[in-house]
């Protein structure tokens, strides 16, 4: 999830969301990244824009996960075929942006979730399928089915899968041998952030037509909805935390954007910075009083983009403008954890238990909580009383990077109103969604080895997933966002 929670990037700076989307000034000789609301000016008083957006976001991508064989004599470590992911949102995001003086402004945006929901299934999509059950080693399983799938052995789903759109026997919603759907998460809606920022325009080549148009900006994304969660404990219960979309983290950071028109050309350039912070009351827990934890914040991103705005046809005169715009994005996502494409696969799973203490990780018996679990579905009493402690689905990413191309009309209809539409699709580098590491050995009696039942274990290591040979993946991302803005300039 855009994340799971994971953010949408529909364009990689503030002057994009934040500003194409509300931030469109009075100026023609500037791309619409590098627009300014401006105020106290001789011929422009006062510029209030008010905007809003609407987008659809469809995601699909393949789960792989690493496997081996376990014996003595195997050591070569696979990637296989576990699951494909798919997820649909809708949002809209209300936006306002108010000049404050000559080419500064401050802009705000509230992007909201109207419904998001994801399902998961096996992946099957060769064409002529052949399973674990129907081939012998050393060939390897085209598909994948019940039977092989490695999710299911290790328990981290049922058997029968998992149903969280309805309450009404979600365990036994999925029961044919030859199911291909097999866990379905909750419908979700509601607010995660809240953005403000400040921008302002060094350079504008409508001042100083030999320069090109500059301008920078500081930005906030402050987690202000209330943090999701997932439990399947859902057969007698609604909980609030299934439909929630909050993540509870704040993003700070700068940007900045150049563009220069040129007869029918307006290429331009945009960069930006974005430092991750958890807030209170998320689930980016700190167990490191306990352990070793290596990460505790939420992953941070950078990026940048190359583009430009085509005019064929414009009418000064009147405002009216019709602009095709062609963009490539590229943006890392580094250090940190995350709410993947897989957290509610492995949030209040059984197998998922263990001690968030490492010094008494001996007291959690994992099998004993699988084995009531498989007994009595969704009691969340698995933990043992205490004993045990379940997982939230939050785990440690590999750093990767995104990769995109966005294409759109931007449509200048006077002087009061734009109207902006297009298609963005971006696919994911090959990365790891189970990374955490196992602690540091760093005072113990043996500096080259991690002592288990110490402090130097890592209290988030879960090895069901975490351990090499058992790390989950995704790969073959596609990831579309389809768009339209409106803007209402005064």
């Amino acid at each position: 999830m855009r994340a799971p929670g994971r953010c949408l990037v529909l364009a990689l700076v503030p002057a994009l969301a934040g500003g194409a989307v509300g931030a469109l000034g009075t100026p023609a000789a500037a791309a619409e990244v590098t627009r300014v609301a401006s105020s106290f000016e001789e011929d422009n008083r006062f510029d209030i824009h008010l905007g809003l957006a609407y987008t659809f976001n469809f995601k699909r991508a393949a789960i792989l996960r690493e496997w081996n064989t376990g014996s003595g004599t195997d050591n070569e470590t696979r990637l296989v075929k576990d699951l494909i992911y798919r997820q649909q949102r809708h949002m809209i995001t209300p936006t306002i942006e108010i000049g404050l003086w000559h080419d500064l402004a401050v802009y705000m945006s509230l992007p909201v979730v109207l419904a998001d929901s994801r399902d998961y299934s096996f992946d099957q999509r060769a064409d002529d399928c052949t399973y674990g059950d129907e081939v012998s080693p050393p060939q390897q399983a085209s598909c994948v089915n019940k039977n092989n799938s490695t999710t299911v052995r290790d328990n981290l789903i049922p058997r029968d899968g998992f149903d969280a759109s309805t309450n009404a026997d979600p365990f036994s919603q999925f029961t044919g041998p030859g199911t291909e759907l097999i866990f379905k998460s909750p419908v979700r809606r509601g607010i995660d952030q809240f953005w403000v920022g400040l921008k302002y325009g060094i350079l504008n080549q409508n001042k100083r037509p030999h320069m090109p148009n500059w301008v920078v900006g500081a930005e906030g994304r402050f987690g202000v909805g209330r943090a999701m969660t997932f439990t399947r404990d859902i057969a007698q219960n609604d909980p609030a935390g299934n439909h929630r979309v909050g993540r509870r983290v704040h993003e700070l950071g700068l940007w900045t954007a150049l563009s220069r028109r040129h007869r029918f050309l307006d290429p331009f350039f945009t960069a930006f910075w974005r430092q991750s912070i958890r807030g209170s009351n998320s689930q980016f827990q700190d167990f490191g009083r306990f352990g070793a934890q290596s990460e505790k914040q939420p992953q941070s991103t950078a990026g940048m983009s190359f583009g430009t705005e085509i005019v064929p046809w414009e009418r000064k005169a009147k405002q009216l403008k019709v602009a095709l715009m062609l963009e490539g994005t590229a943006v890392l996502h580094y250090g940190g954890r995350g709410y993947s494409e897989i957290w509610e696969l492995l949030a209040d799973s059984p197998a998922m238990v263990g001690s968030n203490d490492p010094t008494t990780a001996d007291q959690c018996d994992r099998n004993a909580a699988i084995a009531f679990a498989q007994a009595n579905p969704g009691d969340p009493a698995y933990t043992g009383n205490g004993s045990c402690s379940a997982h939230n689905g939050i785990t440690d990413l590999q750093d990767y990077g995104t990769f995109g191309f966005n294409g759109g009309v931007n449509l200048t209809l006077g002087p009061y109103a734009r109207l902006a539409f297009g298609v963005n699709v971006q696919s994911d580098t090959r990365h790891f969604l189970t990374f955490t590491n196992r602690g540091s050995a760093e005072g113990g009696a043996d500096d080259d080895r991690v002592e288990s039942g110490t402090r130097e274990v890592n209290p988030l290591r879960r090895d069901v997933v975490d351990n090499v040979g058992r790390r989950y993946l995704i790969d073959d991302v596609v990831d579309l966002y389809g768009y339209a803005r409106f803007l209402l300039t005064f």
